[in-house]
């Protein structure tokens, strides 16, 4: 029993999504005067890029608010680094202080590992990227850190979770060697709205951050500092497949069925 509880604790990792402190690295600004973009058609183009890049790489750090990061039992700090290989390849890396923890997919697979203690498990997961996330939120309770810039349709999995959208105005991302110009956009739902910016260039994801709805911006839930992309990344089918390490002990998956049963 004591293994099971360990491992729900790994697998709550995922539910975080990822964020960032470094709120200085950002200044936006009002709509201009005139007509505005559409934010539906900078949306569509995001979710275009994405979905027609064969194989990614980005990296984000994550802040969250120290309540729901105690909840979750995590920091309220991570790193992640995020490798896409279309149409059925993921791997996903997340550093917190000292813990580490990661999550590989290969197409039959899926397999979470805890770096710190040395424990792994896996879950037989046929089926293309967009399967993943589904299919372990209903069974397991929980999906990869932002899933919704994994799957081949981001745009149909954001807007099915807002109200409505709205263009917010232009910012600047400061990024080593200079500034990127991003769009802002705002999406509504009924438990949170967030801001979302992209790359007017290249239509990239540069921030995510969401709030309570009803708290004028302040009840911060998330914020995710994209740091890098790579959109020519090249990794092997190796890269992958996890390989235990060394001692490494493997510890079975839970299950939400599992998880509810009284305990005897």
């Amino acid at each position: 029993m004591k293994n099971k509880h360990h491992i729900l604790s790994i697998l709550a990792i995922a539910t975080a999504l990822l964020v960032s402190s470094c709120a200085s690295r950002y200044t936006s600004s009002p709509p201009d005067a005139g007509a505005s973009p559409n934010p539906d058609a900078l949306l569509k183009s995001m979710s275009t890029r994405l979905a027609s890049t064969k194989q990614y790489r980005f990296t984000a750090h994550r802040t969250i608010a120290a309540d729901q990061a105690k909840a979750q039992n995590q920091d309220p700090t991570a790193h992640v680094e995020v490798v896409v290989a279309r149409p059925d390849k993921l791997v996903v890396k997340i550093s917190e202080g000292k813990a580490n923890r990661e999550m590989l997919f290969d197409g039959s697979t899926f397999v979470v590992v805890d770096g710190a203690n040395n424990f792994y498990s896996k879950a037989p997961l046929s089926g293309s990227l967009d399967k993943v996330p589904t299919h372990l939120a209903k069974v397991y309770g929980f999906q990869p850190p932002l899933a919704e810039f994994i799957i081949s349709d981001p745009y149909r999995d954001l807007k099915r979770r807002v109200t409505g959208v709205s263009y917010l105005g232009k910012g600047i991302v400061r990024e080593s060697g200079g500034v990127v110009q991003c769009h802002r956009i705002g999406m509504h739902g009924t438990h949170a709205d967030a801001e979302l910016w992209l790359g007017v260039a290249d239509s990239l994801p540069r921030r995510l951050k969401a709030t309570k709805t009803g708290s004028a911006g302040k009840d911060l839930l998330m914020d995710v500092d994209f740091l890098t992309w790579e959109m020519n990344h090249q990794a092997g089918a190796s890269a992958f497949r996890y390989q235990p390490a060394s001692g490494a002990t493997e510890i079975p998956i839970v299950t939400l069925e599992e998880a509810n049963q009284p305990r005897r």
